[in-house]
């Protein structure tokens, strides 16, 4: 049994706790409740990445960028309630994404993040970025975007967007947006527009009272 354990542990935990991503300390620590300590940690982390964007590189392809490690700290970062390190975390993640179906993705989740803070022009900017990726030509990664929860989760956060504008007094900009939103969700397959409508006609009322 002893052997058992021994063997278990080394293959799920490894013997050396340097070997763990910092992610499982700032964890631990935040389940502590040492919201304080996690944050500072994650922030030295993004930093570094900041300074040094080859951390970032794949060991099996040298050439090639992985942003999970900012995607993770942007998620961290959001769980922790510090949205300005989770936005920063997140604008270095979206700018590094190489094929359309990741900016549109990335750049949605940034837009999230930037209404969730107030900054509601920066998000429409970010929003505006997410449909400009799903006009690229050519790009086969969209194939199937109107199909998934990606268009869904897209066409759904421009109405949110548009909800907060109104609320904000930005008639004009929210009803710029229902129009951008419309269009969003007229061209999802019919499955997923369902899962948007309730949310579309919501949101269409909403700006009427605007008028």
């Amino acid at each position: 049994m002893r052997q058992w354990a021994r063997e278990l542990d080394e293959s799920m935990f490894g013997t050396d706790p340097s070997d763990e991503p910092v992610s499982t300390w700032t964890d631990l620590a935040r389940d502590q409740g040492m919201t304080d300590l996690a944050r500072v940690t994650l922030i030295r982390e993004l930093d570094g990445i900041v300074l040094d964007q080859s951390r970032l590189r794949r060991p099996d392809a040298p050439h090639t960028l992985t942003t999970a490690p900012l995607s993770g700290l942007a998620q961290d970062f959001e769980e922790l309630g510090d949205l300005p390190q989770a936005l920063r975390a997140q604008h270095l993640c979206a700018a590094l994404q190489e094929t359309a179906w990741d900016r549109a993705s990335a750049r949605h989740t940034l837009a999230r993040l930037e209404r969730e803070a107030g900054r509601l022009p920066q998000a429409a900017d970010s929003l505006a970025a997410v449909r400009e990726a799903l006009a690229t030509p050519d790009d086969d990664s969209l194939r199937h975007w109107q199909r998934v929860n990606l268009g869904r989760f897209i066409a759904e956060e421009h109405y949110r967007l548009t909800l907060a504008l109104a609320d904000a007094g930005r008639p004009e900009e929210a009803r710029a947006l229902l129009t951008a939103a419309d269009a969003v969700l007229g061209r999802l397959s019919e499955n997923a527009a369902d899962g948007v409508r309730e949310l579309a006609e919501r949101t269409a009322a909403r700006v009427r009272e605007t008028d």
